[in-house]
């Protein structure tokens, strides 16, 4: 039917074609295509809407195949609405298909597991409501995906008001602005601007006044300042020049204001969270540890180095995850990130640049943890009771070790190579990279005023390129007075326009200073500049005030933040490794001294002689060995150096991977020799006076 079907639509275009008059036929050449008009924004909208499905947006789709439940009327409704502020793929059908399939499937699961044997009724309790849970959280996914969305969406919102004011006081053109804005703002605000102008065109709103009043609608319950901004940029066209510069200013001024009290509120509300990843990560391991000694030595039998690791290094690093999630969704993002990836001299992911040739970190991680492994692999190899104490009949048998302090320090090697070969991964692939966002961060500081001095040369009447070499002199001292020399050296030696010293793709100045805010103003200043040197210079200097303000803001939220900042930096380079390197050396202790105890005592026979029964409670051999609970701490150690560090850059940074892993590697650096250290000193210290007053007693330590 298919092919009939288009032999039948195609025998209609052509006696349609052949029904037109000669004039109103299109005349192509052979082979020709008949041309489709588009625009960008369509492209681009349509190039996002035909990306690959989700992993969510496929189960929905496959759980519609098994079973198809409708939601009431008020979940349909707020699901609608979610699905159409995020653009996901989904119906809601599918959304309740998938929460119902889950949970059944689980079910089906554990029935089958019981019926074979493999899990007791309180596994398949346990799995059925793993089942729930997971069900919940594909029946919450959408929304949570949506204040994701606005979250990412944030970070863009103060460039957005700066790129649309700038426009509208080019040009009051309301349209315009949201082009102007949409092309060069990015991330998921782009897309649901890119959307919005697709509605235009496609007449859903009769005008730009219309689209921006719905898009006030969707953005209020978020980002009440964001609306009021739009609100304030949408009436200034309507007002007389003076009055609408006036509007523009304080639409600015109110997402910056509205920025800043976001922020202040944040930093107010982190002092709790804080305390509790603190007292979660830190203070509950050390009430742990005290007790897990203890716990291996008199329940030796019930208690093995499984449950510790599935304790510390799985479950507690989980919460913590999970925690430190849930309060980072919270954070009012401000700006967006500098965007590197376009620099010429940013070497590829994994690698580092040396005499301009890649070269890959790994095989230098792999190295240096090879170093470290070595020794102790081939100790443990040779004494393999002194990591995991062997077991007779069911019980764990006392093993001798002459030589504790080199056991430990054999098994602290390990966390130690560890660590190093993560942190020279994470330095190495991240260095340079960093320098050049720093690098680029610090131009962007100084380039509100560059803009400054340049705006007041040509606002002199001075030519373009003798107001840009005086400006070289005026900021000579600044890292941005590179991208004036560059400029200038294209015009002068390569005969270039203004606009092709800055943007040509072979020898642009923004090449190397792949900046999107310095792009996208000096794009807008190129663009004033045709239409006069008194719009450039009056576009440069009002600009330069906007970046002023904005800045002001930045340091504003940095100062707030700063607090918070330098305890949790204390807490992962110094406090964690500390009380961890403490733990260690206090579980070395209480093991070596219960167990000579638990032997002496058990040699007398003071439950016979007492008629008692200690069964229960043997102070024998320990199930879990100094060396092998030190492994365990060294891990969760560095799960929570990670932990923290990725909890401390998105505090003070946002979403920067580049920033995250950097620090995450210098602080692995100082946490695990501070670690080290600790551990190995207050071991050697406090061993050897515990056992000899225990030899004073008549006890073999």
């Amino acid at each position: 039917m298919g092919l009939f079907g288009r032999k039948k639509k195609k025998k209609e275009e052509e006696e349609r074609k052949i029904s037109l008059k000669p004039y109103e036929r299109v005349l192509l050449p052979p082979g020709a295509r008949e041309p489709t008009i588009t625009t960008r924004e369509y492209r681009l909208f349509r190039k996002t809407e035909k990306g690959k499905l989700n992993w969510y947006e496929k189960l929905t789709r496959l759980a519609l195949r098994f079973m198809k439940i409708d939601p009431d009327e008020r979940t349909r409704a707020e699901l609608e609405s979610v699905i159409d502020f995020t653009g996901l793929r989904i119906k809601p059908e599918g959304v309740m298909s998938l929460f119902a399939t889950t949970i059944l499937f689980f079910i089906l699961i554990s029935i089958a597991l019981i019926i074979i044997g493999i899990i007791p009724i309180i596994g398949a309790l346990m799995l059925i409501a793993f089942s729930a849970l997971l069900g919940y959280y594909f029946l919450k996914y959408p929304i949570n995906h949506l204040k994701a969305m606005r979250i990412e969406a944030s970070s863009q919102i103060v460039l957005a008001i700066l790129y649309m004011v700038v426009s509208m006081r080019i040009s009051p053109n309301l349209e315009r602005a949201l082009r102007f804005t949409s092309a060069n703002v990015s991330g998921a605000l782009a897309w649901d601007m890119r959307r919005l102008l697709w509605d235009i065109e496609m007449r859903k709103y009769y005008s730009a006044e219309d689209a921006i009043d719905s898009y006030i609608v969707k953005w209020k319950p978020e980002n009440e300042e964001f609306a009021e901004s739009l609100r304030l940029v949408r009436d200034s066209q309507k007002q007389t020049p003076e009055r609408a510069k006036a509007e523009l200013d304080e639409a600015l001024n109110v997402i910056l204001g509205g920025t800043k009290t976001r922020m202040k509120h944040y930093a107010q509300d982190l002092r709790l969270p804080v305390m509790v990843i603190h007292m979660m990560g830190i203070v509950l391991p050390i009430l742990g540890t005290i007790m897990a000694p203890l716990a291996a030595v008199f329940m030796a039998n019930l208690v093995s180095p499984f449950h510790f690791i599935i304790g510390y290094n799985i479950v507690l690093p989980i919460v913590i995850v999970w925690f430190i999630n849930n309060t980072l969704r919270k954070r009012p993002i401000t700006f967006s990130k500098v965007d590197i990836t376009k620099h010429p001299d940013l070497p590829p992911r994994g690698s580092f640049l040396l005499k301009g040739k890649a070269v890959p970190v790994l095989p230098f991680a792999i190295i240096i943890l090879l170093v470290f492994l070595i020794p102790p692999v081939l100790y443990f190899m040779q004494n393999p009771t002194l990591l995991m104490p062997p077991m007779v009949e069911g019980e764990y048998v006392a093993v001798n070790d002459p030589n504790t302090f080199l056991t430990l320090s054999m098994s602290a090697l390990i966390i130690l190579g560890i660590g190093f070969a993560m942190a020279v991964y994470f330095i190495l692939s991240n260095f340079q990279a960093i320098r050049i966002q720093n690098d680029i961060q610090k131009i962007e500081g100084e380039f509100e005023l560059a803009l400054f001095q340049l705006g007041n040369r040509i606002a002199g009447g001075t030519p373009t390129e003798l107001a840009i070499e005086k400006s070289i002199d005026d900021v000579k001292d600044l890292k941005i007075a590179g991208l004036f020399r560059m400029c200038l050296r294209n015009i002068r030696n390569l005969g270039m326009t203004f606009e092709q010293s800055l943007f040509d793709k072979s020898y642009g100045a923004l090449r190397y200073y792949p900046s999107k805010l310095i792009k996208n103003v000096m794009y807008t200043v190129v663009d004033t500049a045709k239409k006069g040197v008194r719009y450039a210079s009056e576009s440069m200097l009002r600009i330069a005030k906007y970046l002023k303000n904005i800045r002001e803001t930045q340091e504003y939220i940095r100062d707030m933040l700063s607090e918070t900042v330098s305890s949790m930096r204390f807490q992962a380079y110094f406090l964690t490794p500390l009380i961890a390197g403490l733990i260690v050396s206090m579980a070395d202790i209480i093991v070596q001294v219960l167990s000579s105890l638990g032997m002496y005592l058990e040699g007398m026979n003071l439950d016979a002689a007492m008629g008692l029964d200690f069964s229960l409670l043997t102070m024998g051999a320990p199930s879990t060995t100094p060396p092998m609970f030190q492994l365990i701490i060294g891990v969760y150690l560095l799960e929570v150096i990670i932990l923290l560090s990725m909890f401390l850059t998105k505090i003070e940074q946002g979403e920067n991977p580049t920033a995250q892993w950097y620090n995450t590697g210098k602080m692995l650096i100082i946490a695990v020799v501070i670690y080290f250290l600790i551990a190995l000193a207050t071991t050697s210290m406090f061993h050897g006076m515990i056992c000899g007053a225990l030899e004073g007693l008549g006890i073999v330590c």
